[in-house]
């Protein structure tokens, strides 16, 4: 099988990983930011200039101007961060707690017993359907759906393989043991849950470093029960609108000789609804399936 050929844009991705791999956890750029920074702003500067004579020198310079860009992360220390922050997550609300509440740059591992687990992973590159967490969360669906018990996640402090326990902020990771409570709230962890421990130094600046990092985390929690809410308006309010469509169109489809003010009524709803299920949906409070499942609908009852 031929080789690929070599590409600018592998060239320098290659360099651009070198040196973000070298620097600390709080200055780390994600994938996702490294490729935007590439081809946005690198890939342009060389457009003119033959893979073989891109230099790896000046390249870096580029690259470590681009880094210094980015202003670094606040709280990528566990150690600051108090696990009682994400103790008793919903099993469905797993995925929304790593991507929204935890930091994205710290190791986090997900550990479900029989149902599965994952690898020690950094959030900085997390992925629902990559990192292992779906696949966690789809072989609890089944017994979580049918059972009157629940399931539930902890986060635990634990030290990474062969690290020390020295207070060096990457190497430590978060764990989210799942525990399986039944009906009488008898509850069953899947896993080890017990936390290394380090005490920070009980200076001033570690007791605002840790306020600090306390109120940042309680903010998304407040910010992300914000975007619950307005989640839940947006689908309330779109299905009314849809009943009150429906209504319409069977009183429409029933009619021998629909009058004009049922037509336009009609019309109109089919209108509004359709409109907000594009906007809700633009606006990331509906899900692809939702999405689908809405339009199919009106757009069924547009047409009997």
């Amino acid at each position: 099988m031929a080789k690929r050929k070599p590409t600018k844009y592998n060239r320098i991705l290659k360099e651009f990983t070198k040196l973000n791999d070298k620097l600390p956890e709080e200055n780390k750029l994600s994938i996702q930011l490294r490729r935007k920074i590439i081809k946005e702003v690198l890939l342009p500067q060389y457009q003119d200039v033959p893979y073989y004579k891109l230099r790896i020198k000046p390249l870096k310079g580029l690259i470590i101007q681009q880094i210094e860009k980015v202003p670094p992360k606040e709280i990528c220390d566990l150690n600051y961060i108090d696990p009682s922050e994400f103790a008793f997550v919903e099993w469905y609300a797993l995925d929304e707690t790593i991507s929204e509440l935890v930091p994205d740059c710290v190791y986090v591992k997900v550990t479900a017993g029989d149902y599965g687990e994952t690898r020690i992973f950094n959030t900085r590159n997390y992925e629902y359907g990559r990192n292992g967490v779906r696949q966690i969360v789809e072989e609890i669906r089944p017994e979580a759906d049918n059972s009157s018990g629940r399931f539930v996640f902890s986060g635990y402090k634990k030290l990474r393989p062969r690290k020390k326990n020295d207070g060096t902020p990457e190497n430590y990771y978060l764990d989210f043991v799942l525990f399986t409570i039944d009906r009488k709230g008898r509850e069953r962890p899947q896993g080890n849950t017990e936390s290394v421990k380090f005490d920070v130094p009980k200076t001033r600046e570690s007791r605002s470093k840790k306020t600090q990092v306390k109120n940042i985390i309680e903010d998304r929690i407040k910010g992300l029960k914000a975007k619950k809410d307005s989640k839940r308006r947006a689908k309330k309010t779109l299905e009314k609108n849809i009943k009150e469509f429906t209504v319409v169109a069977k009183k429409l489809a029933r009619a021998k000789k629909p009058n004009a003010n049922t037509v336009n009524s009609f019309n109109k709803r089919f209108i509004k609804a359709a409109e907000l299920l594009e906007k809700y949906y633009a606006q990331g409070k509906l899900t692809q399936l939702q999405y689908e499942k809405n339009l199919e609908k009106i757009t069924k009852e547009f047409g009997s």
